[in-house]
């Protein structure tokens, strides 16, 4: 039996290390994209981007991901990588992937996503004086939200663009950032979901109380884990690790939260390893899990979190 208890003192890693360590992770760990064409590089729209390979597909994405490593590791952002992410935003508070013509506004019909806009969300977060950015990108993941009267299976899940039905990646993308879980610290948290009351118009009241009930409720109906949206009867992992972080932030789920971690550390071993070596991006998401639940990330389903990320580094 999985047991909360706090191991402030226990962990010979520090905290801000094993954080770091498993941000950066998940951000280096994105699918790498086509190297950019000499046009493409030399187009000023990416001053202050990390990274040479073709943003299209991931700009923002990796760019919100160094930002929360290099806020949880206690170092300065570079003034243009935060001005390059802040550029990104459309008008209507969403982001989509990349925005390769900042002089055109993002169209109507743009393909702004939840996941992008959440990932941005948390990078300002641990920013100080981004708070309307943060607001308007708030404002527009609220508007993804399934509403009050919808299937129980949608109801509060989040949508990964107009029009979808919600899914587990971008609810719980979404809670990461409406939950303010960077950078990520052990809590404590009741055991119940929270309530959530909706408006005359049939919206949720509180967004973030709506996700997290979503993502408890399917973590309960499910044996502890995320259903993968691509692999029907699959388990979803990596969201279903995610969703505990969230949860986690939110104070509150503590019974799905405590299901969810058994049935993490029961999966661990076949979840970080794919048959050939191990995936640092599943070593990096439990290893968020293992913190912001206060359980043990050097003996989590008998596998030492940190010792086995820091082994996939290439030298």
């Amino acid at each position: 039996m999985h047991a909360f208890t706090s191991i402030a003192g226990t962990t010979r890693t520090p905290r801000r290390i094993l954080v770091f360590l498993a941000t950066a992770v998940m951000a280096m760990c994105v699918t790498a994209a086509p190297l950019t064409s000499p046009a493409h590089a030399a187009d000023t729209v990416d001053r202050g981007l990390f990274g040479t390979q073709d943003p299209t597909y991931d700009g923002v994405y990796r760019q919100s991901y160094a930002l929360m490593s290099l806020a949880a590791a206690d170092i300065a952002a570079p003034p243009t990588a935060l001005q390059w992410l802040l550029d990104q935003q459309c008008a209507n508070g969403a982001f989509i992937a990349y925005r390769a013509d900042l002089d055109e506004p993002c169209p109507e019909g743009s393909p702004a996503d939840s996941v992008s806009t959440s990932l941005a969300l948390e990078a300002l977060e641990a920013v100080p004086g981004t708070e309307p950015e943060q607001r308007a990108a708030t404002r527009w993941l609220a508007r993804q939200i399934a509403p009050c009267g919808a299937p129980d299976a949608e109801k509060y899940g989040v949508r990964y663009q107009p029009g979808s039905l919600p899914d587990g990646i971008s609810s719980t993308q979404a809670l990461l950032g409406l939950g303010n879980a960077f950078p990520v610290t052990p809590t404590t948290q009741r055991k119940a979901a929270p309530r959530v009351t909706c408006t005359a118009q049939g919206k949720p009241d509180n967004p973030t109380a709506a996700v997290t009930r979503w993502i408890a409720s399917t973590l309960t109906a499910n044996g502890g884990s995320i259903p993968d949206p691509f692999t029907p009867g699959q388990a979803d992992w990596n969201s279903t690790a995610l969703g505990v972080v969230g949860l986690a932030a939110t104070r509150t789920s503590g019974r799905a939260t405590q299901l969810a971690m058994q049935s993490l550390e029961a999966n661990a071993a076949d979840y970080v390893f794919d048959g050939t070596a191990d995936r640092p991006a599943a070593l990096g998401t439990l290893l968020l899990a293992t913190i912001s639940t206060g359980a043990d990330p050097e003996d989590f389903g008998g596998i030492d979190l940190p010792r086995r990320l820091l082994a996939t580094l290439q030298k």
